[in-house]
């Protein structure tokens, strides 16, 4: 089930790895940000000597038309870490950025300055639809099986587990209001991690007189047995 989820999500980033958005879908990707949180994030709250994003403002749609707010909760308007790979992609995503706000400084055409971490072509804010449009758009070129942009800040929950965090780390990176909601949320999936970690550490050491069983092997084992 792990290599499954880092399988697809792999596929996905590397096909979206061109679009403008990329660094938006690889933040949610590994640091499960809301898309309101994402779209609404400023500059000023990513803290690049400290690796660390703060988030404080949100974009949502009130009917059709985007609305700037604060975080869903008190406890979403949080700081967490950013990862070396995190870091590189957003540096990236601001030079894009930049040379973007020249190109059109360039043409006589003017640039928004909104702040925003991501934004639209003019720097004007991005309509969260727009979004949740490229992220499907992507899925389906990229052979995916359609979701929701919602299960990508799902799959950062199941990839933090695997990186060794536990329900406490997916609570404060993912921002729940209470631990009890992230394990409502995530217990049904994560012992299945459990399972596939605890395989891989069987399988780091090599043992030559007792080959590791394969699953199928095991369950039949265990089958006869009872």
């Amino acid at each position: 089930m792990l290599f499954a989820v880092a399988a697809a999500v792999d596929v996905f980033l590397d096909h979206a790895e061109q679009d403008r958005l990329y660094a938006l879908f690889h933040l949610i990707a590994f640091r499960g940000l809301r898309r309101g949180e994402a779209v609404g994030q400023d500059w000023s709250g990513i803290n690049f000597a400290k690796a660390q994003l703060t988030v404080s403002k949100t974009i949502i749609q009130d009917g059709w038309t985007p609305v700037e707010s604060d975080p869903k909760t008190e406890g979403s308007a949080a700081t967490i870490a950013l990862g070396p790979a995190t870091l590189q992609v957003l540096a990236e995503h601001r030079i894009r950025q930049q040379a973007e706000r020249q190109a059109y400084l360039d043409k006589g055409l003017p640039w928004q300055e909104t702040g925003k971490v991501f934004a639209d072509e003019d720097g004007g804010w991005l309509h969260p639809e727009k979004v949740s449009d490229v992220f499907r758009r992507s899925c389906r070129e990229a052979g995916l099986p359609p979701i929701n942009l919602r299960d990508l800040r799902h799959v950062a929950a199941t990839l933090i587990h695997a990186g060794g965090g536990d329900l406490h780390a997916i609570k404060e990176t993912l921002r729940h209001g209470t631990i009890q909601l992230a394990s409502d949320t995530y217990t049904s999936l994560l012992p299945q991690v459990d399972q596939e970690v605890a395989r891989n550490a069987e399988s780091i050491v090599p043992r030559a007189r007792r080959p590791l069983p394969s699953d199928t092997a095991a369950h039949a084992s265990l089958t006869q047995d009872a």
